[in-house]
């Protein structure tokens, strides 16, 4: 095969898939008894069908949202598209921030994402915290779109934030903008654009879509060297950095809601199978003078639940939430409690 082959080859391939399946981080491959099924429930293609340790993509199915990457808790869907790592560094504190795709471009100020269902609510509470400011989803053209489940899934994702820590401080920074007029408004309230900042845009995308081309031609990486056996989702990282940076209180608090409390009862013996089974490295079995311990880290814990099902003794507890004087260290040393 020519390089010339070898390239359509790939770009076939790239063009197909707007994500990755990495397999050794899927809850329902590291344990055939995991009953994790957040994918598929979030997928408004039904894309996903879910099989004994494993789940599968449907390509043809898949509309490119992106839904799914935002829901997994172990980062077993990828976004393939790099845009997706780069976009928190271009929350600038102290300004309103504008998150949209390709197709919203109005400004050339705004934040573009391959589609905006790869917005976790990790993620859309650490942008509100660090910009400070008002942050606006873009949305109407997802009508237009093959994603117009989009708007629905994202309303539906920021209910759940308020009912969790009230509509009020973080949450009512966040604005999701349906139709033109919203976001013409917004464009008013906000600051004027330029000719240079929209044409700045455009010459961004092309620049984008090179250089993703470059990255097709390119040999794929040993999976094996890609992919650690132990993974904190970007969304959490993003999540802690911003609950470490802010200053305010309430703002602190806010994000904690987001974060879990793990505890053991008596009948934990220390065995070790949970955290091997972690797939995010949030617990970790060590030995102090010959005494076994568990430690976890809780800015790491996605939630996924995987440590619960996988004890026979059911001896774990996981709670959302952290307490405010638990936030301040990093880690905790899990002492088995009596059990009520």
């Amino acid at each position: 095969m020519t390089l010339a082959d070898t390239l359509t080859e790939r770009l076939k391939h790239r063009a197909a898939s707007t994500l990755d399946h990495i397999s050794r981080r899927c809850l329902r491959t590291r344990f055939q008894g995991s009953s994790c099924d957040r994918c598929a429930r979030e997928c408004p293609a039904e894309a996903i069908r879910l099989e004994p340790g494993k789940i599968t993509l449907d390509q043809k199915r898949c509309v490119g949202c992106l839904a799914c990457t935002a829901v997994c808790p172990a980062e077993a869907l990828v976004g393939l598209d790099s845009r997706l790592a780069a976009a928190s560094a271009k929350v600038v504190a102290g300004k309103a921030a504008s998150l949209c795709c390709e197709k919203g471009i109005r400004t050339g100020e705004e934040i573009v994402f391959p589609c905006l269902g790869a917005l976790s609510k990790e993620q859309l509470l650490a942008f509100a915290a660090r910009s400070g400011k008002d942050v606006s989803l873009r949305l109407s053209c997802c009508s237009d779109c093959r994603t117009a489940a989009v708007p629905e899934i994202l309303a539906r994702r920021l209910q759940a934030l308020e009912s969790r820590m009230g509509r009020d401080g973080l949450c009512s920074r966040i604005r999701l903008l349906m139709t033109k007029e919203e976001e013409a408004a917004a464009e008013q309230a906000g600051a004027a654009s330029s000719r240079r900042a929209f044409f700045r845009a455009f010459r961004d995308i092309s620049f984008h879509a090179a250089t993703e081309t470059i990255s097709i031609i390119k040999a794929d990486p040993d999976p094996k060297e890609q992919h650690a056996h132990k993974h904190q989702p970007a969304r959490l990282a993003l999540l802690h950095q911003a609950l470490t940076e802010s200053a305010g209180e309430a703002a602190r608090l806010a994000m904690g809601h987001l974060f879990f409390t793990l505890t053991a009862n008596s009948e934990c013996n220390f065995c070790g199978g949970c955290a091997g089974m972690c797939p995010t490295g949030a617990l970790k079995n060590t030995r102090e003078e010959e005494v076994k311990q568990l430690i976890f880290t809780w800015a790491k814990c996605s939630g996924c639940g995987l440590c619960l099902e996988f004890c026979r003794k059911k001896a774990l507890t996981l709670v959302a939430g952290r307490l405010p004087e638990a936030i301040a260290t990093e880690q905790e040393i899990l002492l088995p409690v009596d059990c009520e």
